[in-house]
């Protein structure tokens, strides 16, 4: 197996607990991040959805207040020098919400008036055209509403869209790296365990078929020793020390036996004594 798609781990137990866990680990790990990934798609379809809605509103709002802002110069003629110099207080104001979105933080953008603010302009064109002048600010103070959420819907796009794609590189890193080697890990250290309960079983026989082969030759030696001293007739089954005893006795018999030269001691046990058998 290549070493390069494994952890450099020993065969033992303790390390195919250890692997097992980070399985175990690595795999709620990988469900989670799959979950965090099927939430952030749903949430981003939604934003995209919501964007595309918004931009289609967005767009017909400022036409109609560009419309409304032409017909006033039309009536009034030229009126920017007029706004910017009794620009005061700002009657609109942004609301930062932050949001949590499957772990992702993410602001929710909100266009809030804000009514203690004093309106410079609140009298302006009702020498000629009031009513036109009313209506452009009401229309493009919609336009800055649907704006700021448009703005709001593009941002939580943009974070959405980069926590998907790095929650993928995650998923894929564990699906295509990570799993993989804790699966070939504990494939390694399973393959190990096993030779080496072979190689023990193989010892244990070898060790047992010695032990065998040895009583088989201490038997075979000691069936050969019995059946010399039974083929033998020279010899009787006698014991050493009764053979010395009875070559030191001074039996006229045992002395003709030794005379005659043929060197054989006969073992008779009526011909002992109560002498011959003290220690």
């Amino acid at each position: 197996m290549n070493t390069e798609n494994r952890y450099p781990v020993t065969a033992s137990l303790f390390m195919l607990r250890e692997i097992k866990q980070r399985q175990e680990k690595v795999t709620r790990g990988y469900q989670l991040l799959k979950r965090k990934t099927e939430a952030l798609r749903i949430r981003g379809r939604q934003a995209a959805v919501e964007m595309s809605a918004t931009q289609a509103v967005l767009g017909h709002t400022l036409r109609e207040a560009y419309i409304s802002l032409a017909a006033i110069k039309f009536t009034n003629g030229e009126s920017n020098a007029l706004v910017l110099e009794n620009v005061g207080q700002a009657q609109i104001r942004v609301l930062r919400t932050p949001e949590n979105i499957s772990g992702v933080a993410t602001v929710s953008l909100q266009a809030v008036e804000d009514l203690t603010a004093s309106d410079t302009l609140q009298y302006a064109g009702l020498g000629a055209g009031g009513h036109r002048t009313t209506e452009a600010k009401k229309a493009f103070r919609e336009a800055v509403r649907i704006l700021v959420k448009f703005a709001s819907l593009r941002n939580t796009c943009l974070l959405l869209d980069e926590a998907i794609k790095s929650t993928l590189r995650k998923v894929n890193g564990i699906e295509k790296v990570i799993m993989p080697k804790l699966r070939n890990t504990e494939t390694y250290i399973l393959m190990e365990m096993g030779e080496q309960e072979r190689e023990e079983f193989h010892r244990l026989k070898m060790v047992k078929a010695k032990k065998n082969q040895k009583k088989i030759v201490q038997s075979q030696s000691r069936d050969d020793e019995e059946s010399i001293y039974s083929h033998d007739t020279s010899n009787p089954p006698c014991t050493r020390f009764f053979h010395t005893i009875l070559y030191q006795r001074t039996d006229p018999i045992l002395s003709q036996s030794d005379s005659a030269g043929d060197g054989n001691v006969i073992c008779y046990p009526h011909n002992w004594d109560d002498e011959d058998l003290l220690f």
